[in-house]
Order: C-alpha cells, then structure tokens, then sequence
C-alpha cells in the first residue's frame, strides 16, 4: 500500500511539472551560462600547502644534549603559541616587503584582468613600504617598457631602470627593476597599482590558514590560496623564513642583552680583582709573607668558599632586581626581556616568556586595533595577570636568597674570627689571598656564562624544522567548476518549480480536479477539454474533433444515459455563476445523446441570457417564455437533426421564476417525459436566482459545471450548501474547459486533471520517465 501511495505521489508530481520542460530547460541552458560567465569572471584560486616541525616542550619533541647546551637562551615551543607566531602581522609584513607584494601589475582583461607575477615586465621596489597613500590601491598608472633603452615609460616620460624616483601616488620613492626572464614589445601597455601595506596584510591573513595537524602531533600545516600558483608558494616559503627570522631575532635579542649584562659585570669585577692582586703583591713584598700554616690554609679555603657562594646570591640578587624593575616600569610594551642568568628557576624564565610573547601580541594589535577593542582588552588583561606572578617570584626569590646570604655571613664570619686569633701577619696575609679567591671564582663564573651566551648565537635554527615546501594544488580549489555548474543548472530550475508550483498555488480559481472532490456525494462524473473554436463552431457536430465526442460519450455514459438504460431521463444543467459553460455542455450532450439514436429534448430555460438559443441560431423564435406564460402546446420545438428537438427560451424576461411555478409548467414537462426518450434542461446560475431550485423537483440528476481557471475556489462552499439547503438530489459535477498545461500546447487539457488523454508522445514520455525511475504506471 505504502508503495503504491508512492508511485502514485511520484506520478502525480511528475505530472504536474513535466509540461513546463521547456521552460526548466530553458532555464538549465540559462543557469549553466551564467554558471561559465561567473567562472570566466572569478579569478581560480589555488591552494599552497607546506608543514614544519615545532619543538613543543607540552609533547615531548626535544633537542639533543649538545645542541641544548649551545641554545642556552632558546625556549622550548608551545605549538598554539607558535601558530600566533605565524600569523601575526609583524611576520605577515615581512613577507609583503620581502616580495614586494605591495604592487600589481596587471592588464585590462573583457572579463578580468590578467595579473602578472613572474612573467612582470618589471619588478616595483619602494624605499619605505609602510608609507603608501590609503586610497593607491583604487587609481591605477599605465606604463610601457623598453628594454633596450632601459627606461619604463610613464604619460610619454621614459624613468630609467634602478633609480629612485617621485611615486605617482603620493608617499615612499620607488624605482622600477627589470624582469631578465621576459621581454615585451613596447606597445604593449601594462597597469600598475600600489596596494597599502596594511591592506595587503589583511588580504594574506584572511586567506592563510595555520594549524596543528592533529591535538597530539607538534607539525604545523600551512594552507594560504592564491589566482597564482607560484606567487602562493612563493608567499608559504617566505612566511616560514620570516618566522625563521622572527624567532631568531628574539633570541639573539636576548643573549645580546645577556653578553651586555655579564661584559659590565665582569668589567667591575676585572677591577676588582686588579685591585687585589695589587694589595696581594704591596703585602708580600712589604711583609715578605710566602706560605701559610696548614690550619690558616684550611681557614682560608673555608672563607673563600663561603665568600663564593655569598658573590653568587649577590649576582642572582641583582638579575632579580633588573627583572623586577623590567617587570614594574614596563607599560605593555615590547623589549628586550631581562637574562636570568644564575636565577636557577625554570617556572621564572616562563613566565617572562609569556609576558613578552603577550606583550608583542598586544604591540601587533595596537597598531590595527582601537584602544577599547576586546581582543586588546584580553591580551591587556593577560598582561596585567602575568606580572604579579612574576613579581610574587622575585619577591620570593629574593626572600629565599637573602635569607641564605645572612647564613653563609655568619658563617664566613666565624671563620674570620678563627683567622684573627692568628699571629697578625698571617691574617692580613689570609684576608687579601681570600678576596682574590672569591673575586677569582665569579670571574671564571662570568667568563663561562659568556661563553655560553655567545655560543648561542650560532645554532639557532633547531627548533623549527620544514618537513615540506610549499606546493600548490595541481587544480583550483575554488570556485569548483563541478559546483558552480550544479548550483547553475539546479538553481534556475528550482526557481522554475517555485514559479509553477506558486503560481497554480497562489490561483484563486479551481485549476485541478482534485479541488472539485471535496465531497464524496458530488461526484465529478467527468471533464471536457477547453475547445479554441469560434462561437458558432462549439457545437460538436459543427466540428471534426472526436476527442470532444468521446469526452461528451463518457459522461453519459457516467451518468447511465448513454448505454441504454432507463434510469436517468431528466437532466438539469446549471452552474453557480455565470460564464462557466452550462449552455455548452447541456447542448453537445443532447447532441451527443441524439446522435446515438435517442429522442432527445434541449430545452432553454434560461430565459433571462438564453445561451442555447444563441448556440443554434434561435433567439427570435418562439419559445419557453410563451409556452409557460400562454400555455402553448409543444409544437415551439425546432427540430435540428432527426433525433434532437430544441425548445428555445424564447421572448427574454425577467419574471421566469413566477412562470415556474404555474401549471403550465407541470404540464410542458409532464407531456416532455412521454414524448422523448432523454430531456435536457438548460437553467440560470444557481447564485443568480431561484430557477434551478424550482426546476429540479422535476429532474432526475443536477449536473453542475465548474469551468476550469474561472470558476473561484470561493464558490465550491456556495455549491456544497446549495446541493444540501435547497435539495438537489443525485447531483454530479462536470469540469469544463479543461486547458492545457505547460509551455507547448498539444493535446487537451493534459495535466489539469485525471481523465483526460494526452498526446501521444507526451504519453509515451511519462511512460518512460516513470520506467527509468522504476515505477509502473497505475491505469
């Protein structure tokens, strides 16, 4: 059952739009150019892909041991934060200046412009990239090159090769370099423009993407489309080697700060040592001091160890004391973050990191972002959330290593007080010899630290490994012709179904058989094909097309008239407004009826419009208005062929109803029923007056005509309650003038309703659409 609801709902839909193939054909011829225009107007982008390799410190990818030993200052990556990195506009700004992507040059195209890349007559360079007018991305300047000469021409004015020259757009210098791997004729004229520097990094970012390949993996993918294939790698390399140079900016940045830290340093300590070794030697050569006692070498040793340790707090002290003072005047700008040299604390070093990295975040938003915008408000308030941790650790720190230093005094102190008990000579003697040894101790502290700091400098490119160049994709990735050529086929087709189905959805008036079954009593007993003929060629002996015929044959056949049986002889026709086709039906089925060897009775009881009469050339003759007025026998009928009477209306008047309701009338159609074998009766509207209402008493069926595309949807509930308050008995619809569908007009009436044939070749095309889809047609 389930199926069959299917294939009928299949067919029914079928039916309903497969008459306008045209016009979804037309419509999908139309859609797919729109479709090549749009192509041939868009611009293909191609898409550049390349990977590399971060150290991440969170997944476990570490350096080896000798290369960690000369990346003193190198942090390990955070991928997220690396990605930032990336992206950010400083290192997007790089790229534009390093290729010069402040300039395109292009000519005019009938559908687009063809921009060059590597085959450019010649390659623009500004002197200042950041100084270009705002609106020199909207005019444009035409040129020519001639290579020969080495001048590029400009409103007739030759501008030789690699010479700075006045931008014609206001702003930096610029000059023209040439292109050796092209050369143009001199009439061709090329356009270029200047593009601001902020505009294009905008335009690079919105098309870059860059992300972790997976949550576990530290290989970043760098996706960014481009028209032009090469300038797209071009743009993903040179990103990679502007990060490259970012991230070792900032470490050289770092250790060049440490080197200036321990160089001062160790200046005053070199002094300091100078200084002693003086006293040492004045004491010797004064005192003639040479060798100690074992305990006042063992006293000695004890001092310098102690004093060491205590010049090793003091230099942590002051690298705390700088942080804290980087920490507190800074104002959420970038710069050179403090060595933490001997600061042994991990969590410290971190936490600057962080600062810094949030302050250069916010140093790269400020320049493009207003002061209240929320993505600065968030890096602002990361800001002001690292520094009292930091400030929390130095403070700790500092506690930690004062506390210990007060320690070390009171023991060194002990030790100095062991040393005064010696005779006095050797206690000046132990107290010179024990400065210089501390002194000498942070001395080869500080020499090693530089070492360190100035083999940084080196090796800097191990924590960032390219696993893949950039490539670009072998076709476009957008716009997708396949996609574009659906959406410009299905589309205009889809507005097409919409017209059709919101058309005869939006119709006020009855266009389908389906709309006149609203009632299981009134059935629709059958339908007649719209008939484009003449007024004096409706009737169906007046015209060649048995179609009509056989539509007429069917409904009497329905209404059990035709086939010889007695059980219908009286039938009224009659219709709830007027111009619905009342008086043709009732004439072409007493026609139909007296050509099939009936003695058949027309009568035209519509004595206001009389439309019968009109239909067989009979308004002046006598008629119904004398016969129920006067009482005249039935000799008024006019015989049109060998079985069809007709009684015309006669004189047209207004009192018809008062006429119904006399004798005369019970008499007429009392002697009709004997005289003839079927009778039918021709009434006015029903919604006009009461005629019909007065005749049907006297009838066997009421046949009501409901003309298609003219009759309102409206008058369906004027038909019910009439049928059931004035009562109409064994009534019947016919839907008349059923038109055809669709764009091309053959057949009647195909797809309006359910009975009525098709050609056959729009036959045979529903056949084979609904086989090719499976479903067999129900007959």
């Amino acid at each position: 059952m389930a199926n069959n609801r299917q294939q009928n709902l299949f067919h029914i839909i079928l039916q309903k739009f497969l008459p306008f193939w045209p016009l979804f054909v037309v419509l999908g011829v139309v859609g797919v150019l729109l479709a090549k225009l749009f192509l041939l107007r868009t611009e293909a982008h191609y898409q550049s892909s390349a990977g590399l390799i971060v150290n991440d410190e969170k997944k476990g990818v570490d350096q080896s041991q000798l290369m960690e030993s000369f990346n003193v200052f190198e942090s390990k990556k955070i991928v997220e934060n690396e990605i930032e990195v990336i992206k950010s506009k400083d290192v997007v700004e790089d790229v534009v200046n390093t290729l010069g992507l402040y300039s395109k040059i292009y000519t005019s195209g009938f559908f687009k412009d063809r921009v060059y890349y590597e085959d450019a007559p010649i390659k623009i360079v500004l002197m200042d990239p950041s100084d270009v007018n705002i609106n020199a991305d909207i005019d444009e300047v035409e040129f020519s090159v001639d290579y020969e000469k080495g001048l590029v021409y400009i409103d007739g004015e030759g501008t030789p090769f690699d010479t700075w020259v006045g931008n014609p757009f206001g702003g930096s210098v610029l000059k023209f370099l040439p292109n050796g791997n092209v050369k143009y004729s001199l009439d061709k004229i090329f356009k270029f423009q200047l593009i601001p520097t902020r505009i294009r990094i905008n335009q690079i970012v919105s098309n870059l993407y860059v992300g972790a390949a997976s949550k576990t993996a530290t290989v970043v993918r760098i996706l960014y489309t481009d028209p032009i294939p090469n300038r797209g790698n071009d743009i993903v390399n040179q990103l990679i080697d502007s990060y490259k140079k970012a991230t070792i900016n900032s470490q050289n940045s770092l250790a060049s700060n440490t080197l200036s830290f321990i160089d001062e340093r160790m200046e005053t300590v070199g002094v300091e040592l100078q200084a002693v070794e003086k006293d040492l030697e004045k004491y010797r050569s004064k005192e003639g001091v040479i060798n100690l006692g074992e305990q006042g070498n063992l006293y000695l040793q004890n001092v310098g160890d102690y004093d060491r340790r205590i010049g090793e707090i003091n230099l942590q002290l002051s690298v705390l004391d700088k942080v804290e003072k980087y920490v507190v005047s800074k104002s959420n700008n970038t710069g050179i973050v403090p060595s933490t040299l001997g600061v042994n604390d991990p969590i410290l070093g971190q936490l600057l990191q962080k600062l810094y990295d949030a302050e250069i975040e916010y140093g790269q938003l400020s320049k493009t972002t207003a002061e209240n915008n929320p993505l600065l408000t968030v890096v602002r308030n990361k800001i002001d959330n690292i520094r009292p941790s930091i400030l929390e650790n130095v403070r700790s720190q500092k506690s930690n290593l004062n506390a210990s230093r007060e320690s070390l005094t009171t023991n060194s102190g002990k030790y100095n007080e062991a040393l005064n008990v010696l005779p006095e000579q050797e206690r000046m003697f132990l107290e010179i010899n024990r400065r210089k040894k501390s002194i000498e101790d942070l001395y080869d502290f500080l020499v090693q630290k530089r070492e360190e700091t100035a083999l940084s400098f080196a090796p800097t490119l191990g924590n960032v490994r390219v696993i893949e160049k950039a490539e670009a994709s072998i076709r476009p990735v957008s716009p997708k012709k396949s996609v574009v050529y659906l959406i410009g086929l299905l589309f205009p087709i889809g507005l097409g179904l919409a017209y059709v189905a919101g058309r005869e959805l939006l119709n006020t008036k009855i266009l389908f058989r389906s709309d006149l079954e609203i009632d299981d009593n009134i059935p629709v007993v059958g339908e007649v094909a719209y008939l484009d003929k003449p007024k004096e060629e409706l009737l169906v002996t007046q015209h060649k097309d048995l179609f009509i015929v056989d539509q007429f044959r069917r409904i009497l056949t329905d209404m059990q008239m035709y086939d010889g049986g007695k059980t219908i002889q009286t039938v009224m026709v009659t219709s709830s407004i007027a111009g619905e086709g009342k008086s043709y039906v009732s004439s072409n089925l007493a026609l139909t009826l007296a050509l099939s060897g009936k003695k058949t009775a027309l009568i035209d009881l519509d004595l206001r419009k009389a439309g019968v009469s009109q239909l067989f050339h009979l308004e002046n003759e006598i008629g119904m208005s004398q016969v129920l007025g006067d009482g005249i026998t039935l000799d008024v009928g006019v015989q049109k062929t060998d079985n069809l009477t007709v009684f015309p209306s006669g004189d047209k008047t207004l009192n018809s109803s008062n006429l119904l309701v006399n004798d005369n009338f019970k008499t007429f159609i009392s002697k009709i029923k004997k005289e003839f074998d079927a009778v039918i009766i021709d009434t006015p509207p029903t919604t006009l007056v009461t005629d019909a209402n007065l005749i049907a008493s006297y009838t066997d069926k009421t046949v009501i005509v409901v003309r298609h595309d003219h009759t309102p949807k409206f008058v369906l509930q004027h038909i019910d309650e009439t049928i059931r308050r004035k009562g109409f008995e064994n009534c019947a619809l016919i839907f008349n003038g059923v038109k055809m569908r669709g764009i091309i007009k053959q057949g009647y009436g195909y797809g309006y309703g359910y009975e009525i044939s098709a050609s056959d070749k729009e036959k045979k095309l529903i056949t084979k659409v609904l086989e090719k889809f499976g479903v067999k047609k129900n007959n």
